[in-house]
């Protein structure tokens, strides 16, 4: 099995401890992550959009925590799949444990291109205010 790439260690390191210039190094600058609804709402474009949109939802939360679970790298190691546990509290709530499964790619650059995210339905669902022209919008 290959190694994690160092990106991918370092874009997940980033998420959980709030470190944005970490993962903003990882990113290429026409990133596209592709949200739980896998559509168009729910997909942001470009690297400076999506720290934004990340650190607002994240900003909003009383508590975050990301638990990366394991990660399984292509032969070509351009493709990751991501597992990990998310934990967040949205104020005045209790907190929300998600599962994730993430797929990823590389590109020519060694930076990540595309973040495509799968998850388990939890039993409390994440507040509505959570998409991508909510928080880009600053409401």
């Amino acid at each position: 099995m290959r190694e994690m790439p160092e990106v991918v260690t370092n874009f997940w390191r980033g998420v959980d401890t709030h470190d944005w210039d970490l993962v903003a190094s990882t990113l290429a600058p026409d990133f596209v992550r592709i949200g739980m609804q896998d559509n168009e709402a729910d997909t942001c474009r470009g690297r400076d959009d999506y720290l934004r949109f990340l650190a607002g939802v994240i900003g909003r939360f009383e508590a975050h925590r990301l638990e990366s679970r394991a990660g399984y790298v292509s032969a070509d190691g351009r493709r990751v799949t991501h597992e990990a546990t998310e934990t967040i509290q949205p104020p005045g709530s209790g907190p929300i444990v998600m599962r994730f499964a993430n797929l990823m790619e590389i590109d020519d650059d060694g930076l990540i291109c595309r973040l495509d995210i799968y998850w388990k339905t939890p039993p409390t669902m994440p507040p509505d205010w959570i998409t991508v022209d909510t928080i880009l919008a600053g409401e």
